[in-house]
Order: C-alpha cells, then structure tokens, then sequence
C-alpha cells in the first residue's frame, strides 16, 4: 500500500475538521473548530477502502494513529516547527520529512479551505444522533460535499462528497488539552531524516506528492 497517499488522506481529513472553511454569503461556517481534541475517524472511498484513525490535535498540532488493512502507522504534523513524522509501529521506525510552506498550503487547498459556502438543508439524523445538515461548495473545486453538524455540540459528525468519492465520520469527539507525547516520536525508535521529495517504504511519491 502507498504509505504516502494513505497519510496524506489522513491529513487531509484532518485540515477538514481543522479548517472552519471561513464561508461567504450565503450561510457562515456551521462551526468554529476546537484548538484542543480527540476523536474516532473513518474515512471510506468509493473504490471499498476504509481507514480507520483516531485524531489528536493540540493548538495546531496533529497526530493521526492509523488502522487499515492489518497496517499500523502514526502521522504527526507539527506545523510550528515545520516538520512531519511517520511512524511505522511494526518496523519501529519513524521517518522525519520537511513541511513545507507550500505543502502546508497545498493541504489548505485539498482541505477546501478558503472561499467556501454553506447552504442548510435542514435536520437530519446520523447513526441516531441529531444533526443540521449542510451543503457545501468551494470556488477552487467542482465538488460539492455535504456535512452533518451536531447542534448541540457544534461538532462535525459526518462528510461526504456529493459523487460518493469519499465519506468521513467523527464519534467519541472530546475536548480538551491532549499528551504533548503523543506528538513527539516513540522512545526507542529508529529516526531517518528524509528530504523534501523522497519516498517512505512502500509510497510511490514524495511527502507532498499530488
């Protein structure tokens, strides 16, 4: 499996939850996101692959522990010091890659931030819970994606694109200050510094790669 890709969907799932997707007219964004949380992910595409994750982020800080096909992997972004760990629980092994300005703004884009507008729908139920259902559309893509918020918490629960590409869930989401661990590399592990454009094991493309 593309190790690359299979962070990078991560991360952008991710700056989704993160990017409040500062809306125009003719709805403002349905929520403001928390500087301090975790939560259950699952991300499923159209082609039948599920990504199971659990997120941490911390004042910009993020770590994604990933789930998906018997493969374990950790992704930890620290945007403050530029930088992002891989860490391959089975292999004890952490590659350390550069985060460019760029990149960081590439994932901005990926994440639909920006120009974006919020259309209600209306209620609707999620897995039982009560939820406003919301339309959205960006100016830089031609997606049109759909979330569920949950009213009472001012949480996302779920996302999908209007053409089935992909569809994100959240439960267990709880606020609060996160282990400054969990952002730090595994004592014990082997560390590789790897340049901006090099491939992990396994990924066909740099660690920004399209």
């Amino acid at each position: 499996m593309n190790l690359t890709r299979l962070a990078l969907l991560i991360v952008a799932g991710c700056s989704l939850i993160l990017n409040p997707l500062r809306a125009q007219t003719p709805a403002a964004a349905p929520w403001t996101p928390d500087k301090q949380f975790s939560a259950d992910q699952v991300i499923t595409t159209k082609d039948g692959m599920t990504i199971q994750s659990k997120v941490y982020v911390d004042s910009g800080k993020i770590r994604t522990d990933i789930d998906a096909h018997g493969m374990s992997m950790s992704s930890i972004i620290l945007p403050d010091e530029k930088k992002m760990y891989t860490v391959m629980q089975q292999q004890k092994m952490v590659m350390e890659m550069p985060l460019s300005d760029a990149k960081a703004k590439q994932a901005a884009a990926a994440a639909g931030g920006g120009n974006a507008k919020f259309e209600l729908v209306g209620p609707d139920t999620v897995d039982g819970t009560a939820t406003t259902k919301y339309k959205m559309t960006t100016d830089n893509s031609t997606k049109v994606f759909f979330w569920w918020i949950n009213p009472a918490t001012h949480s996302p629960v779920k996302m999908a694109a209007d053409d089935g590409s992909v569809t994100m869930s959240w439960k267990n989401y709880k606020t609060g200050a996160q282990d400054p661990a969990l952002f730090q590399p595994p004592s014990g592990y082997q560390v590789m510094q790897m340049p901006a454009g090099m491939s992990m094991p396994g990924g066909g493309g740099g660690a920004g790669g399209q």
